[in-house]
């Protein structure tokens, strides 16, 4: 069964592949807003990390001594394993802070200045300038029209709550690098999300669990007798889709695209989330499409003249 969904993914085209990741991400995400009616979005977020974690964890198996001896083994190794489990937990944690306040798709827009930002970092061309100053444009446009509306107070906390999550998704970046030049960085990248949701739990594990048990006051069907394991089993579906499923993915994929080629094909996810969002009523306005689509071209100038290697 493994070597048959391995074959298909090898033979499909990538960029159908990465097409069909962003629907799957973002209808999990949407998804996870429902449930967030039942249990606040910084408690659910500790069950997604928590659940991607133990099936990292539990595919991977570091513990065993093969796998052992391509863990780090010295301090700096440990520090950049830790700092990438912790980038992960943060970035996810205010990703779902952002999307409780605001829209979807321009959650996953404004997230992108964390790779952006890299780039222009790292970077050496012009390519990177003009993509972070229309980057920026977008951005700015967003936050200005979304700030004016009824719901301006609202937006603020999730514009602050993304731009920390996309400058989580920046270290995480050029962590994870480093840990993917060392080999096994699958091994090596379950440890770090485990460090990360260990960290979380210190914060949020005693108040998810609680609110499992004793739902909030405002939750229906998860207040129902048998609603506690049908809200972990929904949650247990959103990190699987949102998660688990395309770190896999995502490691076939870059392995037959360049860095470059698979970043440009991921400016398709801010309008993926749009249109997901669409069909759970969040309705953009059309200077919110005009920052989105910013956003999207941004990316494009960024990363289409990388011709480096994915991995």
């Amino acid at each position: 069964m493994k070597k048959a969904i391995l074959d298909l993914l090898n033979r499909v085209p990538v960029f159908v592949v990465v097409m069909g990741e962003a629907v799957m991400i973002y209808l999990a995400t949407a998804i996870a807003k429902v449930a967030f009616t039942q249990l606040d979005p910084l408690y659910a977020v500790w069950f997604r990390v928590g659940f991607m974690t133990l099936m990292l964890l539990a595919w991977r198996r570091p513990w065993r001594a093969a796998k052992r001896a391509v863990l780090p083994h010295d301090a700096r190794g440990w520090a950049i394993v830790a700092g990438c489990g912790l980038a992960v937990a943060l970035m996810n944690t205010m990703f779902y802070v952002a999307i409780s306040n605001m829209d979807m798709g321009i959650a996953v827009a404004i997230e992108f200045i964390g790779p952006l930002s890299v780039a222009v970092i790292t970077g050496r061309s012009w390519r990177e300038r003009l993509g972070i100053v229309i980057a920026a444009c977008g951005v700015v446009l967003l936050a200005g029209v979304s700030l004016a509306g009824a719901n301006g107070s609202h937006f603020l906390i999730g514009l602050i709550a993304v731009l920390i999550g996309g400058s989580m998704w920046g270290v995480y970046i050029v962590l994870g690098r480093q840990i993917a030049s060392r080999g096994n960085s699958l091994d090596n990248l379950s440890v770090a999300i485990g460090i990360g949701w260990i960290a979380q739990t210190l914060f949020l594990g005693p108040g998810a669990i609680e609110h499992v048990i004793h739902p909030k006051a405002s939750a229906t069907w998860a207040a129902a007798p048998g609603g506690a394991w049908k809200l972990l089993g929904l949650l247990l579906l959103i990190a699987t889709f949102a998660s688990f499923i395309p770190y896999m993915t995502d490691q076939i994929v870059m392995r037959r695209t360049t860095s470059g080629a698979f970043s440009v094909m991921q400016s398709i996810n801010p309008a993926v989330a749009v249109g997901i969002g669409l069909a759970f009523g969040e309705i953009p306005t059309v200077w919110e499409c005009v920052g989105v689509a910013l956003v999207i071209v941004a990316v494009i100038v960024t990363f289409s003249g990388d011709q480096a290697p994915a991995r």
